[in-house]
């Protein structure tokens, strides 16, 4: 079992401080750097850095700009959707926003919390993810925002959580994303936008990222950015980033916990996803006790760690103690290529999933942050 944070030394930087570090640029000249009035990000779910380089050939203005002139930055843990974009439109860590992964347990009602998902009754996104938003600090400057998605996440749960202060606007296509932020752009003195395409993310997870559908995909994306970057003005400029990569998960690296393991019937709720497996433990249960005989099960397969480790080490970034309780009492970082998922609750779409991502592998962790226009 692994017990050290793995080291990115070519990751530098913060996914967090994207979409922030274009704000300031509005609000003010810094580093030397020319003020700018309107900006934002794009973030193509699923693009990471390691990906982008591997299949460069099929994204050569992307790759050739971030060999150029952009970098690779650290999308925070857990590697996941819900966490990363919540880090980008609010600035902080998952410690500090408090969506720490795809599912967490609610500390209040025991509920599970899906975040992508409906939330359970009672539990209010204004409140789970009660920090502002850049859009929100935008709007206090008199400064109008725009989110351009997927009809259906208007309105959503998670939405209301991270994208609050600005206007939604629908699109279903990257042609229409770029239509909608230059009719935006052109329509204000000075604005923030967000643009979020998770077509590349959902082929991952269906076919995997070697599959030729996924480079088409990447190839459609290179084609977008190329065209973004020409339609930006002299004092525009666009980031575009990912939330995660991934790594593929064949079948002989799923790890199956058996429904009859003795150690089983001490989880009372297995929740986060199978890179990253956050396990709620019965009340009379030896959390330590549980974590090193869970890490002797699963061996190099995966890392295992204890709720106070995770917070002591920092993995989520500095957890507010409001959200400490949303850690897994025992959390499991799978290594390499593996995944875990529990005989007892996964289901067949998550079996069937092969791109996958939440932990803490480089090709997880590192996204690119490639400056378009005059970012």
């Amino acid at each position: 079992m692994a017990t050290m944070l793995p080291a990115n030394p070519a990751a530098s930087g913060r996914l967090a401080d994207t979409l922030s570090g274009m704000f300031r640029r509005v609000v003010s000249a810094e580093n030397g750097q020319p003020r700018l009035r309107r900006v934002g990000v794009v973030v193509v779910d699923g693009l990471g850095a390691d990906l982008l380089l591997n299949y460069s050939g099929h994204a050569r203005f992307l790759s050739g700009v971030l060999r150029d002139s952009g970098a690779i930055v650290n999308s925070g843990m857990p590697s996941t959707t819900a966490s990363a974009l919540a880090s980008i439109t609010t600035g902080v860590s998952a410690g500090e926003h408090g969506l720490l992964g795809y599912q967490v347990r609610d500390p209040n009602s025991g509920e599970v919390v899906n975040h992508l998902k409906p939330f359970p009754p009672g539990v209010d996104p204004l409140q789970w993810q009660p920090r502002p938003t850049l859009f929100e600090q935008a709007a206090d400057r008199s400064i109008p925002s725009v989110a351009v998605g997927e009809s259906r996440f208007s309105g959503t749960d998670f939405s209301r959580a991270i994208l609050r202060g600005a206007e939604f606007r629908g699109s279903a296509s990257l042609h229409n994303h770029l239509e909608i932020l230059r009719e935006f752009f052109d329509s204000v003195d000075e604005g923030l936008a967000y643009l979020y395409w998770p077509a590349l993310d959902r082929i991952g997870h269906q076919l995997g990222v070697t599959h030729s559908n996924w480079v088409d995909a990447l190839e459609t994306v290179d084609h977008f950015a190329a065209q973004l970057h020409k339609a930006l003005r002299p004092d525009e400029g666009m980031i575009l980033t990912a939330d995660h990569g991934m790594v593929d998960v064949m079948s002989d690296h799923q790890v199956w916990w058996p429904s009859d393991h003795p150690l089983r019937s001490q989880v009372q709720q297995w929740a986060g996803e199978p890179r990253l497996v956050q396990l709620y433990l019965q009340s009379d249960v030896d959390v330590s006790e549980f974590a090193l005989a869970a890490g002797e099960f699963l061996g190099e397969r995966a890392s295992v760690l204890t709720r106070s480790e995770v917070i002591d080490r920092g993995v989520f970034g500095s957890v507010d103690p409001v959200n400490s309780g949303r850690v897994g009492d025992v959390v499991v970082f799978s290594e390499g290529s593996h995944a875990l998922y529990d005989e007892m609750t996964a289901t067949e779409t998550s079996a069937k999933m092969v791109g996958q991502h939440g932990s803490w592998t480089f090709t997880e962790l590192a996204v690119p942050a490639i400056g378009l226009g005059s970012a």
